[in-house]
Formats: C-alpha cells, structure tokens, sequence
C-alpha cells in the first residue's frame, strides 16, 4: 500500500506531479512552495498506516507485537534500497 502511494506521488504518469511541473512555470518561489506542500501531504497516509498497524501490533501482541511489525518494515529495507540506488540504471 505504501508503494502505491508513493508510486502516485513520484511518478509522471499521475496529477501530483504534473501540478509541481506547472507551478514550476509561474517561477521558483511557488514551485519551491508546491513542491514543499505536496511532499507534506505523500507523507499523512503512510504515517496513518503505519500507526494503525504498531496499534493493532500492540493490542494483540503487546510489545512482541510491535517487535514483529518493526521487523517486518525492515525486512523490506534491503530491497526498496537497492531499488533507490540502482533504479536508473
């Protein structure tokens, strides 16, 4: 799920990024404004999934839980940080 989000925020194909090209046009100033807006706003769903989960990791499994839950986001690191280095490529 935060792919996807991420993937909406990032890629071309999609309006968040097209608007930051176009406020782009108007001068610096509001493209450094939009773009700072904008990566405010990719970062409220990702924050509100990951807290639904270290709650629901904690109400069935105590602290154990949210050791599993942090285990499993970084199980993931190793891949989504050889993507960010080696994408272009």
């Amino acid at each position: 799920m935060i792919g996807f989000i991420t993937e909406f925020y990032t890629s071309h194909s999609y309006t968040p990024v097209r608007d930051v090209a176009l406020s782009a046009e108007t001068g610096a100033a509001t493209n450094i404004i939009y773009g700072l807006a904008l990566g405010y706003q990719s970062v409220i769903l990702p924050v509100i999934i990951i807290s639904i989960i270290m709650f629901t990791s904690v109400k069935m499994c105590g602290m154990y839980g949210v050791a599993l839950a942090a285990l499993g986001m970084l199980s993931t690191l190793a891949t989504c940080l050889a993507i960010d280095v080696y994408g272009p490529i």
